[in-house]
């Protein structure tokens, strides 16, 4: 049996963990060409060194990851904004529960602005179906990330979501350390984003009779991290097709080490990150419900309408939502120059992937215009 308290197994490492780890690390086959690719006018012995005096997760995150994302985004990207950090507070902790687009880059954006804002960087939630090999796992452990087992035995698996919970209640509660988790399992591949209920009742696991009391004391912050190009999205679009084809379609662990560095080193334009606020009142209105079914519904649909509601919307967005529906509605949101090389981008992804049939176009298009879609209908409530 699963001792629920014991969080070994998930945990980030600690401090006093991460030199033998590095050591370990530095010497595996891995590494040399990993350095190579990231620093190709450095000598990776050099590297090898300044990995070696690493002493600290503080140290991890500063002198080796956030150099590394800093470069990346430099090189992928035409630059992040974002807006609601006023809101935030130094010295309490938060639950963000973010939209999830790109596997690996929306915790990252987060955890770098958060460093760059002097605050705290989080904990990270992360599928074990992406640690396929032993280092890309100590890696994302040195990185803060917690390790959340996606498919457990099913006679495990309250153990496995207890254990999980109560992790994340520890990390909140006593430690005063933030968590980033996404709304839902997995990305939102079609670009729609809406929370899991199970989600909700996961977190839930952590607290005594009054479970909305318990969540309410997590201190949920929903965040939206929108990409103005989405260096996956023909990968996406393929996933759907496949599994609109096929009941049985599955990916496989390649595929998403594919989707991952996809989407670390595929170009995305304007980046933004929104962080809404925190749910406070809103408690007390999810209380009023009858039913702890109603109280989860209603929790879940506080979430979606915050998270589509400060989405940053770029002008694919809005020419996808014309495209899709044959309309100029928002014709004042981009030019005739926008609209073209949108069309060019288009016309271009689909071809190269292959997928040149009107359905594949349509899940194209709606993977931009679906936050539109959820916009408008916010504004019809």
């Amino acid at each position: 049996m699963i001792d629920v308290n014991n969080f070994d197994e998930i945990r980030p490492y600690q401090d006093q963990e991460v030199q033998n780890v590095i050591k370990e690390l530095i010497q595996q086959d891995f590494f040399v060409p990993l350095i190579k690719k990231l620093y190709p006018e450095t000598d990776p012995e050099r590297i090898r060194h300044s990995f070696s005096r690493v002493a600290s997760i503080h140290d991890f995150q500063t002198k080796v990851i956030y150099p590394i994302l800093k470069k990346l985004l430099g090189n992928t990207s035409d630059g992040i904004t974002f807006s609601g950090f006023e809101k935030l507070e130094k010295d309490r902790a938060h639950l963000f529960i973010s939209n999830h687009h790109d596997i690996v880059l929306d915790p990252s954006v987060l955890n770098v602005l958060l460093f760059e804002q002097q605050f705290h960087t989080t904990k990270v939630a992360i599928g074990d179906n992406l640690l396929t090999k032993n280092w890309i796992k100590d890696l994302a452990r040195l990185n803060k990330s917690f390790i959340v087992h996606r498919t457990p035995p099913m006679k495990l698996s309250y153990y496995y979501s207890h254990r999980l919970s109560n992790f994340i209640k520890t990390s909140i509660l006593n430690e005063n350390e933030s968590i980033w988790i996404a709304q839902r399992q997995g990305r939102a591949k079609d670009g729609n984003d809406v929370t899991q209920v199970s989600l909700l009742k996961m977190l839930a696991y952590g607290g005594d009779e009054n479970k909305f009391a318990y969540l309410h004391s997590l201190n949920f912050l929903p965040l939206a991290i929108s990409y103005e190009y989405d260096p996956c999205d023909v990968l996406k679009v393929k996933e759907l097709v496949a599994k609109e084809r096929s009941r049985d379609f599955q990916k496989s662990a390649k595929d998403d080490i594919i989707s991952m560095v996809t989407g670390l080193t595929g170009y995305k334009g304007k980046i933004h990150v929104s962080l809404g606020k925190p749910l406070d009142k809103e408690f007390d209105d999810i209380m009023q419900h009858e039913t702890s079914k109603e109280q989860y519904s209603s929790l879940a649909a506080i979430i979606d309408e915050q998270i589509q509601s400060i989405i940053k919307l770029w002008p694919t967005n809005y020419i996808a939502y014309d495209l899709l529906m044959n309309m100029d509605m928002y014709k004042e949101s981009y030019s005739l120059d926008e609209k073209q090389s949108f069309l060019d981008y288009v016309n271009k992804r689909l071809n190269s992937a292959d997928l040149n049939d009107p359905e594949s176009r349509i899940k194209f298009l709606s993977i931009y215009a679906n936050p539109v879609k959820n916009k408008i209908r916010l504004t019809q409530f």
